[in-house]
């Protein structure tokens, strides 16, 4: 048999198997989305206002409420510091202590939301100007943070007239 007559018939042979045995091929796309730590901490609510009785009780703010989200895998710690104690506007030199005291969270469960520092005071006359409470959770979720901000009286015989400010700055961070 000469070349001729033998190749055709092997391409015929070969067209033939194509159709009896099924094509085998395979292929694949791996498909991957990057969720990166997003953390979110809102005040809910805005500006808070009190006026005082002059009587000796402190003044408290009660149930502040802040928000807190975290998609961290290993949880976020939420810290909240007064920026000073309260400062009268008219004339800085007159001081009032802040309390800053976390009282409730309700958040996603499986997160382990916790308190870690549940109260903290300034103290002023020592130099100590900053309050500091703090939250933390080992695993994503959402929470809920109240908060009581109070106003110390102290001697009503020192505390000038006037209004009082302090801010209180709320911080997420990953663990």
């Amino acid at each position: 048999m000469t070349l001729r007559f033998v190749f055709p018939r092997l391409m015929l042979i070969l067209g033939l198997w194509s159709l009896l045995v099924p094509a085998l091929a395979q292929d694949n796309t791996l498909y991957t989305v990057h969720v990166g730590p997003e953390m979110q901490l809102r005040a809910l609510g805005g500006p808070r206002t009190a006026t005082h009785p002059m009587t000796a009780p402190n003044v408290t703010f009660a149930n502040q409420n802040w928000q807190a989200r975290t998609s961290s895998a290993t949880g976020s710690t939420v810290q909240f510091q007064s920026d000073h104690a309260f400062h009268n506007l008219p004339n800085a030199i007159y001081k009032r202590d802040v309390r800053l005291q976390l009282t409730q969270i309700s958040g996603t469960a499986s997160s382990g939301w916790q308190f870690d520092t549940v109260v903290d005071t300034t103290n002023y006359a020592a130099g100590d100007e900053t309050a500091t409470v703090q939250v933390s959770c080992r695993r994503p979720g959402n929470a809920i943070i109240k908060m009581n901000v109070i106003f110390i009286t102290g001697n009503l015989a020192t505390m000038m007239g006037g209004q009082y400010q302090m801010t209180v700055v709320g911080t997420i961070s990953e663990n």
